[in-house]
């Protein structure tokens, strides 16, 4: 005969572990609770069960080499969804992980959005994969370099004709200020994926200009220097090479994008070769307006990123409700200079 005392046929010990189970799951329960409450008191606006519905999904695919000149893009970007109800997805910052401009275009493709806001590498890749986003009823435009080889919709930027009209008054400015006029060795640079097509227009461009308005200059002798664009420490690296050869002879350097004209500029406070090379530049952020100041750098182009990002969005809208929308969208710019710089710091300034 078993001489341990049951209770309801359960032994003292079974009842200790029940007991002590019991209160673990009431611990955890009212633990549990505690979170809930003290995240639900961190997002007070949102309320359970509240969903958002947008009438559209975009992705931004951009370069990550030129942050200054996309950020503005960006800024105006959101602002033109927001005011349309679409929602903007930035594939860079989403994802978490340094991944290539074409990788970020495979993705949005397969995460079926409506359209697709690309101003990456212009190479043959991502013209295969607009190609395909194109096939599959997802609409994409190009901004700041065309790839005019794909199936896009629309190209929102600035036409390379009219860039290098406005180059070409730069260089006759920078000719007109010298007491002797002397043929300039000009330097282009570019990004290596962009087509020899676009290069040429704007050297054309430049000498159309001379031809027509300055006929007894000497002509500018063209050099195309191909910069590797696949990211920042690749455009330095470039950069600063061609101030350390020792035949550099550049009178005129052209930078065609943002990241180029900083890289330059600071190649050449580095090398001491401020005052021996102009540099006129392409883009007005802070960095540059104040090297202009300083003369560092002689003048550059400035690009209208709020007028871009915002007719990037409406174009995209249209052809997602019209099927269609223009192919080709010109972007605003004017030259800034010297006098421009100072007005625009100086207004800066009282704004802040």
């Amino acid at each position: 005969m078993d001489k341990k005392k049951n209770i309801g046929g359960y032994s003292k010990r079974a009842y200790r572990v029940l007991y002590l189970s019991i209160l673990v799951m009431m611990l955890v329960t009212i633990g549990s609770a505690m979170i809930f409450n003290n995240l639900k008191n961190r997002m007070p606006d949102i309320e359970q069960g509240e969903t958002a519905e947008y009438d559209g999904h975009f992705a931004f695919v951009v370069s990550s080499d030129d942050e200054d000149f996309w950020e503005g893009v960006y800024t105006s970007v959101c602002e033109e969804a927001a005011e349309n109800n679409i929602y903007i997805e930035d594939m860079s910052k989403s994802l978490g992980v340094n991944y290539s401009d074409t990788d970020l275009l495979r993705v949005a493709i397969n995460s079926s959005v409506d359209g697709i806001i690309y101003g990456g590498t212009t190479n043959e890749t991502a013209a295969e994969l607009i190609d395909k986003a194109v096939d599959e009823g997802i609409g994409v435009v190009i901004l700041q370099n065309d790839i005019d080889a794909s199936a896009r919709q629309c190209f929102v930027g600035v036409n390379n004709y009219e860039l290098g009209q406005m180059f070409a008054s730069q260089i006759a400015e920078i000719m007109e200020s010298e007491e002797e006029l002397k043929k300039k060795r000009v330097d282009v640079l570019i990004d290596r994926d962009m087509s020899e097509g676009a290069s040429n227009v704007i050297t054309i461009a430049i000498e159309d200009y001379f031809s027509e308005n300055y006929p007894d200059y000497p002509m500018p002798e063209f050099n195309i220097i191909k910069i590797n664009s696949d990211d920042a420490f690749s455009v330095e690296d470039d950069i600063r090479r061609l101030f350390i050869q020792e035949d550099m002879e550049s009178d005129v350097m052209l930078c065609l994008s943002s990241i180029y004209t900083q890289c330059v500029y600071q190649s050449l406070v580095d090398r001491n070769k401020v005052g021996e090379v102009q540099v006129i530049g392409y883009f007005a952020g802070n960095s540059i307006l104040e090297a202009i100041e300083k003369q560092i750098i002689y003048s550059t182009i400035s690009v209208d990123t709020d007028e871009m990002g915002r007719d990037s969005v409406k174009a995209l809208k249209e052809y997602m409700e019209m099927g269609y929308t223009n192919s080709y969208i010109p972007i605003s710019t004017q030259v800034i200079g010297y006098d421009q710089a100072r007005l625009i710091s100086g207004q800066l300034g009282k704004g802040a």
